[in-house]
């Protein structure tokens, strides 16, 4: 007897303990709740080496620091470009893709679904595949008020068939104040870069005949795996492109037109990355093959005057 009543008192026992609701832990609800917002994402931005050319090794007595910008506080000096922009380009341009971190500009080209305006002159709704970055210097420059302008900037350009940055100036309406190319990349032709000027007398009609003053430099080695600084010396007679401090074209009343019609226009400086378009005419680009992310990484801009 004794025993049988300990065996039901341990049946009572496991009974209160079962599935049956009077558990005293309850059954962990591993359902996820659909009405939790996804997590956003972090950007890691990528790291920086601070390896390539410096330009204190450039010779620049008898310049004077006009204004520089070594992105530590934001983009305060400069315009954000918002919506997409011309030339066939496929990217809207975004302030969300741009970075200021630790003393240098990101800017950021993704491969994603966006929509906004097709361009600041047209704001019917587009969609676009690609999202990416331009900002524009508030201040306007022009040498022939401030005397001969040095324009500089230390760049690490990206890597990727599609792939547009640029570092240039240009002043509106387009091109009646001008347009100078200090240096336009193609991502999947590493050790090329293009230089070139544009100038006409009315909005959207240039003079200038880009098949004679473009100029195509091979650099010999691969620009895009360190810092390199680019450089425009901007006077009356001539527009003078350098990289690392070594002269590679310049633009003479000599040899082009319109070189000295620029010297009294106002121009902004540009910055920005473009994916596709114009730039790639006749080069059967296929858009699956433009990276899914990439960086233009910019240590500092400098506008000197003499």
């Amino acid at each position: 007897m004794k025993n049988f009543l300990l065996l039901c008192a341990f049946i009572l026992f496991s009974c209160s303990n079962s599935d049956d609701g009077y558990s005293s832990t309850p059954p962990i609800d591993t359902t996820p709740d659909s009405q939790d917002p996804p997590l956003e994402e972090e950007t890691v931005l990528p790291d920086v080496s601070n390896i390539g050319f410096d330009f204190s090794a450039t010779d620049i007595e008898g310049w004077e620091l006009v204004w520089e910008d070594n992105f530590n506080e934001g983009l305060s000096d400069w315009n954000v470009w918002e919506g997409g922009a011309f030339n066939e380009e496929l990217q809207l341009y975004r302030e969300d893709n741009l970075y200021v971190d630790k003393g240098y500009l990101f800017i950021e080209q993704l491969r994603e679904m966006a929509s906004g305006a097709t361009n600041p002159f047209d704001t019917a709704n587009k969609s676009f595949n690609f999202t990416s970055g331009r900002i524009e210097t508030k201040e306007l420059y022009n040498p022939s008020l401030q005397g001969t302008l040095r324009i500089a900037a230390r760049i690490k350009l990206p890597a990727g068939e599609g792939l547009w940055p640029a570092f240039w100036s240009y002043g509106d309406p387009w091109p009646t104040q001008g347009e100078i190319d200090i240096v336009e990349f193609r991502g999947g032709k590493t050790n090329e870069l293009v230089t070139n000027f544009f100038y006409g007398t009315q909005a959207n009609t240039p003079l200038t005949n880009s098949s004679i003053t473009t100029y195509t430099h091979d650099a010999g080695i691969d620009l895009t795996t360190e810092f390199h600084v680019f450089d425009m010396v901007w006077s009356q007679n001539s527009l003078v492109v350098s990289l690392d401090g070594v002269e590679i074209r310049t633009f003479t009343t000599d040899e082009f037109q319109y070189i000295d019609d620029l010297f009294n226009k106002n121009e902004k400086v540009v910055l920005n990355l473009a994916v596709g378009g114009a730039f790639f005419n006749g080069m059967n680009l296929n858009a699956a093959e433009i990276p899914d992310k990439s960086y233009l990484i910019v240590d500092w801009v400098k506008i000197y005057k003499q």
